[in-house]
């Protein structure tokens, strides 16, 4: 055996061990969590198979879209105009998609949802594309604030255009 051939398997055997663990980590609170849609609820309520946390029910932060009627309402429920359009939205613009989630104050909703905003790529939020198609309003609940300005603004300008429930029914 070659001298130097211990140190060079000690060596790989680090090496492979630091990958293996390096790995296994969560991301850290500046790396987004990022998951794939697997079903719409509705158009402000889905369910996210999040990297290292298994499937999670979301709720998009500071929006609040129309709501349709579930398997367990009663029969008599009706839809609010502009609900079924809402869960169609989610359905087509994130079902099966990779999505990057970030996080305000609030981790969770009085339902156990997970509150993000949530990224369909780097630079394109739902909560506003919601908002410029006119099929959700914006909602505060403090402490998750931090994209209240901008949501307004967006809301204001669908509004104006008469976007979706803006526009009359």
């Amino acid at each position: 055996m070659k001298r130097g051939t211990p140190f060079m398997f000690r060596f790989l055997i680090v090496i492979c061990s630091m990958m293996i663990l390096v790995g296994c980590q969560r991301p850290s609170d500046d790396d987004p969590l990022q998951g794939t849609v697997v079903n719409i609820v509705d158009g402000d309520t889905f369910d996210v198979n999040i990297q290292g946390m298994g499937d999670e029910r979301v709720r998009p932060i500071m929006v609040d879209a129309p709501e349709i009627c579930h398997q367990h309402d009663p029969p008599a429920c009706e839809p609010e105009p502009y609900g079924e359009e809402a869960t169609a939205f989610a359905t087509d613009v994130l079902l099966g998609e990779t999505v990057y989630l970030e996080q305000d104050e609030s981790e969770r909703d009085q339902y156990d949802r997970m509150l993000f905003y949530v990224y369909v790529d780097e630079d394109q939020m739902f909560q506003e594309m919601l908002l410029e198609e006119g099929l959700a309003e914006v909602v505060v609940y403090e402490p998750d604030v931090r994209y209240e300005e901008a949501f307004y603004e967006i809301q204001e300008e669908a509004q104006e255009r008469e976007e979706g429930m803006w526009g009359g029914h």
